[in-house]
């Protein structure tokens, strides 16, 4: 994430509150080097690092994002802390696929584990990031001293060495037998080291490219690098589209290089994404499947990082081989805690059956523990332990009643398993608990199309669009919010305004053009009905709804012959279709328009 900031608070002000509290650690390597250490804790949650501090009085769940020049909170989550915001002269914010919209606000006080930072500005504005998280960390308060991602293990290390370090290896972890390797950073003369993106040279298929550390990410190359590492866009195969902070989005592959080479490591035979972006500061994004296959040190005193391979496929798209699990000659000096954060780490990056492990461990040290169920749930799910994860996620909300996250996860499972008595019991729980800006409210506004209450849809995305304005899924919200009112047959012309924004935000879905037609079929628009069911079906020629609509069209518009084309097109591509309108309320006989 790139940006202009008028302003320039010096980082200190981070760095004095926390050495307040760090704690005296082992020498680093030389006699005389000496360091003190804060640690902050960090959870997987999928493949986002996941860190809790306190605002105002609320643990908030931030993602660690070292490609963030700054921290962020997202504008729900401002909202929910009841933040106030304002503009900046001087500040403008872009992620990699487009701008966005900022604002800011001042904390003022972060809480930590052991300690308290006062006075911390976030930006505020970005799109939800997902996995629960209210926002980012960023380099502010990450780069204002050395900093050790030993995600592997769940934990951060802010490091402070004192003047004897700088000719120190500050791999201290690695014993006599661990390969260390290391690499310059670097320097950005336009941003003090705090804020600087953390960056390297390293080679791709033999040609140097300039990679930046980011662990919101996962590893990405951009596609002029890839073409001149000699990957042509034809040998590429097409992986949708790739969205971060700003509003835009990009065409994404996945394609094979031969050898990425870094600090001495060289990894061969990988497969990563490839994205049509374009960074200022780097060609290729290391991202968090890279932080959590090594163990990394950021030495802002040398402009230096070391680090240490921990075993298994360093990218994410690489086919996992059997390696040492990362819970090797440890297990035994852990706490619940620390293997909880270990086990989602192995999860994260496919060892199931290590973290299985480590979570059976952690549930049966700390048996009143609602975390270490509920993400003892997430890898039974993976393993394909339905009955067990569903168990799991019974004493997680058991323990903790308040644990969203897995009650709309056992909502969901619960409407799998055609239990949908119980799906409506937990969310209605959540529907009395949850905050109106609760990103869960947009999955919850999912469930509910899937149960087909369109009612119930419309209420979830009311509250969840109230409070996201600029967010990415905007159009999607919009999109789903129009069809509800056409399924509800209820205020048409704010359905059909719903349908103009979303198709404004994205003119290439079919889906939104083919609701607009519904919308039009609703008010006896004919012609313009056609017309959108035209537009839809040249996006898409496999949109059904669009045939079945325009055969609705145009059976109104006296084309009985063409009405009857369009059916039994719809037909043939799905041959449930009838049923299928009848579930939502939208068959020929019950809009009494029987081409």
């Amino acid at each position: 994430m790139q940006a202009h900031d008028g302003r320039q608070r010096p980082v200190g002000f981070v760095s004095s509150a926390l050495l307040a509290l760090a704690l005296l650690a082992p020498a680093a390597g030389h006699a005389d080097c000496h360091v003190k250490v804060a640690e902050l804790p960090v959870h997987m949650v999928g493949m986002r690092a996941m860190a809790t501090v306190g605002i105002n009085g609320q643990d908030v769940p931030l993602m660690v994002d070292t490609g963030a020049f700054f921290s962020f909170l997202n504008e729900a989550a401002a909202a929910q802390l009841g933040l106030a915001t304002h503009r900046e002269p001087g500040l403008a914010v872009h992620g990699l696929t487009g701008r966005v919209v900022a604002r800011l606000t001042t904390v003022e006080r972060v809480n930590l584990s052991k300690g308290t930072i006062p006075d911390v500005d976030f930006i505020v504005g970005g799109n939800e990031m997902g996995s629960g998280s209210m926002g980012v960390i960023g380099r502010n308060l990450l780069n204002f001293a050395d900093t050790e991602y030993d995600l592997a293990h769940g934990m951060i290390r802010f490091v402070f060495p004192n003047d004897e370090c700088t000719k120190t290896n500050m791999a201290y972890w690695a014993d006599d037998t661990a390969a260390v390797a290391s690499v310059d950073l670097l320097h950005d003369f336009d941003h003090p080291f705090g804020r600087q993106a953390l960056r390297a040279t390293a080679k791709l298929n033999g040609k140097e490219i300039e990679v930046v550390f980011d662990s919101g990410a996962t590893t990405t190359v951009t596609l002029d690098a890839a073409e001149r590492a000699g990957v042509k866009e034809a040998a590429m195969t097409p992986d949708g589209l790739m969205y971060g902070a700003g509003r835009g989005s990009a065409r994404q592959w996945t394609a094979l290089f031969d050898r990425f080479e870094l600090g001495g490591e060289q990894i061969n035979h990988n497969r990563l994404e490839v994205g049509d972006f374009e960074m200022d500061d780097g060609e290729m994004l290391l991202g968090i499947d890279f932080f959590l296959s090594h163990h990394i040190y950021v030495s802002a005193q040398q402009e230096k990082m070391y680090f240490t391979y921990n075993g298994g496929p360093v990218f994410a798209l690489n086919k996992a081989v059997s390696a040492p699990s990362a819970a090797s000659g440890a297990a035994d000096t852990l706490d619940a805690d620390g293997l909880l954060r270990r086990g989602a780490a192995s999860r994260a990056r496919g060892d199931f059956a290590g973290a299985l492990a480590d979570l059976d461990r952690a549930c049966a040290l700390a048996p009143d523990n609602a975390a270490c169920f509920a993400a003892r749930a997430s890898v039974r799910a993976d393993l394909k332990q339905a009955d067990a994860a569903l168990a799991d996620l019974d004493t997680a909300l058991r323990l903790d009643p308040a644990l969203a996250s897995a009650r709309i996860r056992r909502a969901w499972m619960h409407h799998e398993g055609d239990e949908d008595d119980a799906t409506l019991a937990d969310l209605a729980e959540l529907d009395r608990t949850l905050p109106p800006q609760s990103q869960i409210r947009s999955s919850m506004a999912d469930l509910y199309a899937e149960l087909h209450m369109a009612a119930q849809v419309l209420a979830q995305l009311d509250a969840w669009i109230q409070f996201h304005p600029h967010d990415i899924g905007l159009a999607d919200a919009y999109g789903e919010r129009c069809w509800s009112r056409v399924r509800l047959d209820a205020a048409l012309d704010k359905a059909l305004d719903d349908c103009e924004k979303a198709i404004d935000l994205d003119g290439k879905s079919a889906s939104f053009v083919d609701s607009r037609g519904w919308v039009r079929l609703r008010m006896g628009q004919w012609a313009l009905a056609k017309s959108d069911f035209d537009k839809a079906l040249a996006k898409d020629p496999g949109t059904t709804t669009s045939l079945y609509g325009r055969s609705i069209a145009q059976a109104r518009l006296g084309n009985a012959a063409a009405g009857e084309a369009d059916l039994a097109a719809a037909r043939k591509l799905r041959p449930a279709i009838d049923e299928h309108m009848r579930e939502l309320g939208l068959s020929a006989n019950q809009l009494g328009a029987t081409p």
